[in-house]
């Protein structure tokens, strides 16, 4: 279940189930559960840009793979880390799944372009769209890998078997069909995005 996943538009992910990250804020599954079951924490970076021509931090970025040498080319990074925790709860034969916790943290790392301001105001507004838009497709990515872990616990709460071993067995199947639904959403994310950025004459910069 782990690996680095890397996306041939605007994304590079690394998707793992392993240390939990630090909580910040969280999400109740909706079972009156005190306890929050899904708890998210999100942050952002920025890699900065030197170029001091638009034309030139297009290109720029229809090179870059935040990834590292070898990668695809991503203009921004989404990485993502899904820690579920839980205890067995046996009463009468049966097993559920008790004090269950998922711990999910997002990073997206995005460009800036300092020497944007001292740009003409075409160039600055067709920056911005172009900003805006890595940015949101950053953002769905984020909201994809947060409504997937929601729905993950969920299921998780209702799995209920004969013996706590087999709960095990149950639980780590869930968690691995999860990752696969998971992954293909964001592939078909990727599929639905333009893979390079170019300059309109009338219209400014787009993806």
């Amino acid at each position: 279940m782990k690996g680095l996943h890397l996306r041939v538009c605007l994304l590079a992910m690394l998707l793992s189930f392993g240390p939990g990250p630090v909580i910040l804020a969280g999400q109740s599954s909706g079972q009156g559960n005190p306890v929050d079951v899904v708890v998210v924490e999100f942050s952002e970076t920025y890699y900065a840009l030197p170029d001091s021509t638009l034309t030139d931090v297009i290109a720029r970025l229809n090179r870059t793979r935040l990834a590292g040498a070898g990668g695809q080319m991503s203009q921004g990074l989404t990485e993502y880390h899904i820690q579920p925790s839980w205890q067995p709860a046996g009463a009468g034969g049966r097993c559920r799944v008790a004090r269950l916790r998922l711990e999910v943290q997002v990073r997206i790392t995005l460009p800036s372009w300092p020497a944007e301001r001292f740009r003409p105001e075409a160039e600055r507004t067709s920056w911005e769209t172009i900003e805006v838009a890595i940015r949101s497709h950053e953002y769905r990515h984020r909201d994809l890998t947060v409504e997937a872990a929601k729905t993950l616990a969920h299921e998780l709460e209702a799995l209920e078997t004969r013996g706590c071993r087999a709960l095990e067995q149950v639980f780590a199947g869930a968690v691995a069909l999860a990752d696969a639904r998971l992954e293909e959403a964001h592939e078909q994310l990727d599929r639905d995005t333009p893979a390079r950025l170019t300059v309109g004459r009338k219209e400014g910069d787009r993806r």
